[in-house]
């Protein structure tokens, strides 16, 4: 391992240690994203189902850029994820790509989740500059 390679997994370590103590929780959502092969989609909604109302309400915002090869030569997204809450800061991250061989410009991600709220019923909606998909039919506990 380089030097840089252990830095690198160090700070990594210690940010995630962080935000455990903030009371962020940290899980991997996969997600089917049609549209995006041909550059339709910007990024994707996630929704929790508020307890008082029974409705989905926005909790964050996972914003898409350009796909890339990275260093090994596997494509992959950069993404940043936004929440709303002021005390709740954007994280750069990349997801690699997977296409469907019946439909190369569906995708499928593996993206991290940062939870800082409480636990609960999820789900996720993608969006670009024409408008927003409808809800998605599955239900993520998180």
């Amino acid at each position: 391992m380089t030097r840089k390679s252990t830095l690198l997994s160090h700070l990594a370590l210690t940010c995630m240690l962080l935000l455990l103590s903030f009371g962020c929780e940290t899980r991997a959502v996969t997600m089917e994203i049609p549209g995006f092969g041909n550059a339709n989609i910007e990024g994707v909604w996630i929704w929790r189902l508020s307890e008082s109302t029974g409705h989905y309400v926005r909790a964050c915002r996972l914003e898409l850029y350009d796909s890339q090869l990275d260093e090994s030569g596997k494509e992959v997204v950069p993404y940043l994820q936004l929440c709303d809450a002021p005390d709740q800061i954007g994280f750069d991250l990349k997801a690699t790509i997977a296409r469907l061989p019946s439909d190369p410009d569906t995708i499928v991600l593996t993206m991290w989740y940062f939870r800082f709220d409480d636990a609960g019923q999820f789900k996720a909606s993608s969006y670009n500059s024409t408008g927003e998909s409808p809800l998605s039919a599955t239900t993520l506990s998180l």
